[in-house]
């Protein structure tokens, strides 16, 4: 008795040790399931300019070819650890804020130096956005979560409409603040961005991904799916708002696809010292604003597990999404 009550103990604690507890596995998908009530406490109530027209490169551009820059340090960071730079070179990808669409131009004449094949877009912005003469804008609310609940055909349709319900009015541009000052533009012409790629003969794929949040599954499985099968000679320059957040994290889920040799940790700092936001980071910094911390702690948790999952999922040809394989866990 005494034999079969140890096998069942060490038997309890092999099951219990490889089934790591997950506080924030949920929690992108209950974030997103709001009543309209509460999606009104985020509803839009300005068009925010983001983007002059200019031929130059938007804020944060930055390429896998570009060397190491030294970051200021941020909680949990060791700025001893240099990253392996294996495979980096030869992943085809830029990223950068939104842009105009000369800063568009800009970009792609970028690429252009080194890279001479197909280009996409890839669009992470859930936040209705385009182009106002030429110049960037989108809708802002309350942390920046105009269309939370909404999914991604839904929030198109809807875009396309406002954008193109803009040309011949007067539109008020103003403060992200409520009740601030605003400006007036007369609009004369409106696009897309995608119909801005589309004139420039390039590529364009959108997900909705929530700003300063971990990615719904749907966006993580449909990004999966898409590189899967895309052309090996195409070029992808990511963007969200800023180019720092939602890029970087799907930056990072890139390189796990592409590199998946390459350890983790390696890949959440060279993302970081080129540029972008550091996943590891858990919201500890003096002063971050509350809300912002369980965002934080939530992607911290969350990124390695979808390294967890392209790990035992890449030689299976990926039977399981992300969405299957995560109900799977705790």
């Amino acid at each position: 008795m005494k034999r079969i009550l140890t096998f069942l103990f060490a038997l309890a604690l092999l099951v219990s040790c490889s089934h790591q507890h997950y506080a924030y596995l949920r929690a992108a998908e209950e974030r997103e399931t709001v009543t309209a009530a509460q999606r009104e406490e985020f509803a839009a109530f300005v068009w925010r300019f983001e983007r002059r027209d200019r031929e130059a490169l938007p804020d944060n551009f930055r390429t896998c070819r570009d060397t190491f820059k030294r970051r200021s340090a941020v909680p949990g960071y060791d700025p001893d650890f240099v990253p392996t730079r294996k495979g980096l070179d030869e992943l085809k990808v830029s990223a950068s804020s939104d842009f105009s669409a000369g800063e568009l131009d800009a970009v792609i004449a970028e690429i252009r130096k080194v890279h001479d094949g197909p280009i996409t877009v890839v669009d992470l912005r859930k936040e209705t956005h385009g182009l106002l003469n030429g110049n960037h804008v989108s809708r802002f609310g309350k942390q920046n979560w105009d269309n939370i609940g909404l999914g991604r055909e839904e929030i198109i349709a809807a875009e396309e409409a406002m954008i193109h319900g803009t040309v011949g009015t007067q539109v008020e541009i103003g403060s992200t603040r409520p009740g601030g000052r605003t400006n007036t533009l007369d609009v004369t012409s409106a696009q897309t961005e995608a119909e801005l790629c589309a004139s420039r003969g390039i590529g364009y794929f959108r997900l909705t991904v929530l700003d300063h949040c971990f990615s719904d599954p749907e966006s993580i499985d449909d990004f999966i799916a898409f590189v899967r099968n895309l052309p090996e000679d195409t070029w992808l320059h990511v963007h969200c708002q800023g180019g720092v957040g939602r890029t970087n994290m799907y930056l990072v889920f890139y390189d796990f696809l592409r590199n998946p040799d390459v350890p983790e940790k390696d890949v959440i700092y060279r993302h970081f010292n080129q540029g972008g936001n550091f996943m590891y980071y858990k919201g500890d910094k003096p002063n971050e604003e509350a809300y912002k911390v369980p965002l934080s702690e939530e992607k911290a948790e969350m990124i390695p597990l979808v390294r967890k999952y392209i790990q035992d999922q890449l030689p299976k040809g990926f039977k399981r999404t992300w969405t299957q394989w995560k109900a799977k866990q705790n």
